[in-house]
């Protein structure tokens, strides 16, 4: 078996958010999306925060109400954080993520690579320079002017996976990032992904940055042919694929400037 992965350090990322570094716990980060309800606040509390400042907003908010954090259980600090609104949105993730994996090739970071092209109004513009994650969506990703649609048999690790309109309501966009891809003498197997989401199964506490593999059945298909496997359900069962299934549109991306 041969595989290719992602940089150690966007690999450490990504395992900081599938087991947030509370001293003593095991906790995944939950999801969360602000959609809009609060402008202009700190991106750590309109789902957009490292894991580091999820950490560290936890924190300071049980301190101002005097809960030792110490003293909780994983399954009560979790429970804590989704109370809170404190967690990371799927374009939030996967922001952090290929930020990291710029750094580790040796390029700039991902603002400055990004283009928003339905902005026109220059103060608009200069406001996301300043704030750009907190202003980043699938959309913002999915764009011409930043990714480009790549082959299944072109797949590399820091492939997004993009789905749109792929909500019960055909009204929600998801993205996923490719962290690694598993070959046999030289033929694509398995993609292994990560994101976050919220399954309508997972209730209110269950939810967050969670991982998943698609076999490779017949690389001739497409995305929506092929095996997808995620916390040990498949088909009708695994709510990723039922979005990716619905999706109005689903590719593989790659942003442009890891095409440099």
């Amino acid at each position: 078996m041969q595989t290719k992965t992602l940089s150690t350090p966007t690999i450490h990322l990504i395992q900081n958010y599938l087991h947030l570094p509370f001293p003593g716990k095991k906790i995944s980060c939950p999801y969360f999306n602000n959609r809009g309800k609060v402008r202009a606040g700190l991106r750590v509390l309109i789902g957009k925060g490292s894991a580091n400042e999820i950490i560290e907003e936890a924190n300071l908010i049980s301190l101002r109400e005097k809960i030792d954090i110490k003293n909780l259980s994983s399954d009560d600090v979790k429970h804590f954080l989704v109370d809170h609104n404190l967690g990371i949105d799927c374009s939030g993730f996967v922001y952090h993520v290929l930020d990291s994996e710029l750094k580790a090739r040796g390029k700039m970071k991902l603002k400055n690579y990004l283009k928003f092209p339905n902005i026109k109004n220059p103060i608009r513009k200069f406001l996301i320079k300043l704030r750009t994650i907190e202003n980043v969506s699938v959309k913002t990703l999915a764009s011409g002017k930043n990714s480009t649609e790549v082959d299944l048999q072109n797949i590399e690790a820091g492939d997004m996976i993009i789905m749109m309109d792929a909500g019960l309501g055909s009204d929600r966009d998801h993205v996923l990032i490719v962290d690694q891809i598993d070959y046999e003498n030289n033929i694509l197997k398995k993609l292994h992904y990560t994101h976050s989401l919220n399954w309508t199964s997972d209730g209110k506490y269950n939810h967050g940055v969670k991982q998943g593999i698609i076999e490779i059945t017949d690389i001739n298909k497409s995305l929506r042919e092929q095996k997808w496997i995620e916390q040990n359900k498949s088909d009708d069962e695994n709510e990723t694929f039922g979005r990716a299934r619905r999706a109005k549109f689903l590719s593989i991306m790659r942003l442009n400037c890891l095409n440099k």
